[in-house]
């Protein structure tokens, strides 16, 4: 396996996800290989610890050469998105396990000194149980300590729309930053990263962040369509000629696959990248144009016709299981050390 990648290896049947190539688009065949992959990983749609055919497998099924195949399962092995096991095939990485929870034997622990402590100083059990019964009653405990997190992006307006994805599950006083990779790059970011108590990163883009971020824990997050992009695509006139516009090219029969998923109804739809050649005869000949995340130039190339985002969302299951453990974990490990200190300051 290969090193400081973590996968749940399981003797089963190929996880079957409709892989295929478009070679109407003009997009090199391992393009679209790997940017189908990379989407569908990043998006949940092939799930974590899934097994992907071999390389063989995969050739003959897609009619695909031996060598494009595995220069892409190459390719995403160095990004950290699938990881290898001698004599059991190729599967899909798996995300760190979430700290496990609150110890039971240490809350007995803590109760059996405080009680201690009081009956040492002339409290009786009745007024022990009392006082005890009454801080339950009002629901006491300690001022939550504020937990930063630091979400890593690609994109500034899209991560900071991720990031208020994550800020609205958290509790009142946390604080989500949201930086890209190019703020990392260029140093602009480096306050907010070396005071951050939880990282984030885009699952796809976690090697990368990893390498910024030497010593680190980095914690991948999923992302898929929004609620607001399925709806205005299932709003769309069928009647309507529809331009995409992807932003990488190896993302384009990916995108074009999520825009058919959501708005089937539409057939007149041409497809391209940001940087094609037929960009603006694409766009001058659609009634409406989608276009991808970091395609905003697109507006400005369709000044008098609808363009619309296809914006995502953090996937709200790796907030639930990932964000919010690693989160309560650091306040739980930040209150511990509060007597502690208190202690020593004394």
């Amino acid at each position: 396996m290969n090193p400081g990648a973590t996968s749940t290896v399981l003797d089963t049947e190929p996880f079957a996800w409709p892989l295929g190539i478009d070679r109407s688009l003009g997009v090199p065949v391992g393009a679209q290989l790997r940017g189908q992959l990379e989407y569908g990983i990043a998006c949940g749609d092939i799930p974590r610890g899934a097994r992907l055919p071999s390389v063989r497998e995969l050739s003959q099924e897609l009619g695909v050469a031996h060598m494009t195949v595995a220069g892409v399962y190459k390719e995403l092995l160095s990004l950290g998105l699938i990881v290898t096991a001698r004599g059991r095939g190729t599967f899909v990485a798996d995300v760190p396990q979430p700290p496990p929870g609150p110890d039971p034997a240490r809350l007995t622990r803590l109760l059996s000194d405080t009680l201690a402590q009081a009956e040492n100083e002339g409290f009786s059990l009745r007024q022990i149980g009392e006082a005890m019964n009454a801080l339950i009653a009002r629901g006491a405990r300690p001022p939550q300590t504020g937990v930063s997190v630091l979400l890593v992006g690609l994109f500034a307006d899209a991560t900071r729309g991720y990031a208020a994805d994550v800020q609205a599950a958290l509790p009142a006083g946390d604080r989500v930053q949201a930086v890209t990779l190019d703020d990392l790059r260029s140093g602009r970011a480096l306050e907010g990263t070396h005071s951050a108590d939880v990282v984030l990163a885009l699952a796809h883009r976690l090697n990368e962040t990893r390498a910024l971020l030497p010593g680190r824990e980095v914690i991948p997050v999923g992302f898929i369509p929004s609620q607001r992009t399925r709806a205005a695509l299932a709003a769309l006139d069928p009647m309507i000629r529809l331009a995409i516009v992807a932003t990488f090219e190896e993302f384009l029969p990916t995108f074009l696959g999520g825009v058919k998923r959501f708005a089937p109804h539409v057939s007149a739809i041409q497809a391209t990248h940001l940087h094609a050649a037929n960009l603006q005869e694409v766009l001058d000949a659609c009634d409406v144009a989608i276009y991808a995340t970091g395609s905003e130039t697109v507006r400005t190339l369709l000044p008098h016709k609808p363009a619309l985002e296809y914006r995502h969302i953090v996937d709200p299951r790796d907030v639930e299981g990932l964000v919010l453990p690693a989160v309560e974990a650091h306040r739980a490990a930040q209150q511990s050390a509060l007597p502690k200190s208190r202690k020593e300051l004394s």
